[in-house]
């Protein structure tokens, strides 16, 4: 029992600080790889797409990763550790990028790197923490995260706003903290690892044999594809002299990282005690209300004020959405197929995040900002009212 307590505090400490120096790192996928695309390198919509669908890419490859790792005995604190390095050195390459095209995909392939780990995370939570604290015990790593976002991403829109060429010292402080961070998750306890019994193809298939989460994800996709079409187009509208508003970096960067961060940090706690009191459509449906409502406002005018509003009311939702994202499958998937059902839900993710933002670009050519926001906010309400069905089964999860 004392060294199933120590594992857990060990494992705590660690994720802890894992989360909280990603925070240094969240502002450069949410808006500073972008603005140093746009007014660095101009590149075109195509790479400014790849770029925003980097995280989704990553995701996406989640299920061939589990796939191979499946009948392996590669240990769970290994691969994070070779994927946070090579998450470093292709920010690197993308630090020393001399050409848009080569910064593009240099950052894709840093951001998937991150992303791909997430489904080994879920199942170290499943594995390490009881399901009564599990909330709980990832809330403050969270947190810090928030407060190292807000703090970074306000400094980075300075750095930026002095001169556009510090993206790259931004960039080598960003590598610096993932090269002591895979070190650090070297150190992660675990049980051993076991290779699996069934084929990979067979166990990559269960999660879609599961009626439940086959309808969860349908919902998922529609209010996720409304979200993600929206979240590069935000930066675009603000940073973009013809299209937008031409705001400043420092600016972008305040409204699209550091005000939702705020919010997160403020409304994290209450969701996490929320999560572990509700059941998984409530909790879902109570996230999607803030969602509708932002997507709703942010692209209905060019005042700052509904904007900010709307920014504000984002950074609410999203609060929550880390607890249904991580979590949510530990409530439906047998103890010993977490990383699989993971991986399929981070897969669908990838899908839709991958193709969503080169569909906003392509809509945007077509339709106004407005139409692009209001359609959104349809998707995310329709997807709402596919949880109502599930309220009966609350007994269930």
């Amino acid at each position: 029992m004392s060294n199933i307590l120590t594992d857990e505090k060990r494992v705590h400490r660690i994720d802890t600080f894992r989360q909280a120096a990603g925070g240094a790192y969240k502002p450069l996928i949410d808006s500073v790889f972008l603005i140093v695309a746009i007014h660095f390198f101009a590149v075109g919509d195509v790479w400014k797409g790849l770029i925003s669908a980097s995280t989704f890419i990553g995701f996406f490859l989640s299920i061939p990763l589990t796939g191979l790792l499946y009948r392996s005995t590669v240990s769970r604190s290994r691969v994070l550790m070779l994927l946070t390095f090579l998450s470093a050195i292709a920010m690197t390459a993308a630090a020393l990028s001399p050409s848009g095209i080569m910064f593009a995909l240099s950052v894709t392939v840093s951001s998937a790197s991150v992303s791909l780990r997430q489904p080994f995370f879920t199942d170290l939570y499943r594995e390490q923490y009881p399901s009564f604290r599990r909330a709980k015990q990832i809330s403050l790593g969270l947190r810090l995260g928030q407060v190292f976002s807000m703090a970074t991403g306000l400094l980075y829109g300075k750095l930026l706003d002095l001169n556009l060429y510090y993206w790259r010292w931004i960039s080598i402080f960003s590598i610096l903290v993932f090269i002591y961070t895979a070190f650090q998750l070297a150190k992660l306890p675990g049980a051993p690892v076991v290779p699996g019994n069934k084929s990979w193809l067979k166990a990559l298939s269960l999660p879609f044999r599961n009626p439940v989460f086959l309808y969860v994800q349908a919902s998922w996709m529609i209010i996720g594809f409304g979200n993600l079409l929206t979240l590069p187009l935000k930066v675009v509208y603000l940073t973009e002299e013809g299209r937008g508003l031409g705001l400043s970096p420092a600016a972008v960067t305040l409204i699209i990282v550091v005000i939702p961060t705020v919010m997160k940090l403020l409304f994290n706690p209450l969701w996490a005690r929320l999560y572990q009191k509700m059941s998984f459509p409530v909790f879902r449906i109570s996230v999607n209300i803030f969602f509708i409502l932002s997507l709703f406002l942010y692209f209905l005018t060019d005042n700052l004020p509904v904007i900010i509003l709307s920014s504000i009311l984002f950074g609410m939702g999203t609060s929550g959405s880390p607890f249904v994202w991580q979590l949510w499958v530990t409530r439906i998937a047998p103890r010993d197929e977490t990383r699989v059902y993971q991986s399929a839900h981070a897969f669908l993710a990838g899908v839709r995040g991958v193709v969503a933002p080169f569909i906003g670009f392509a809509v945007l050519q077509q339709v106004s900002f407005r139409w692009i926001g209001l359609s959104s906010a349809m998707l995310a309400l329709a997807a709402t009212l596919m949880m109502v069905p599930l309220l009966r089964k609350d007994r269930r999860f």
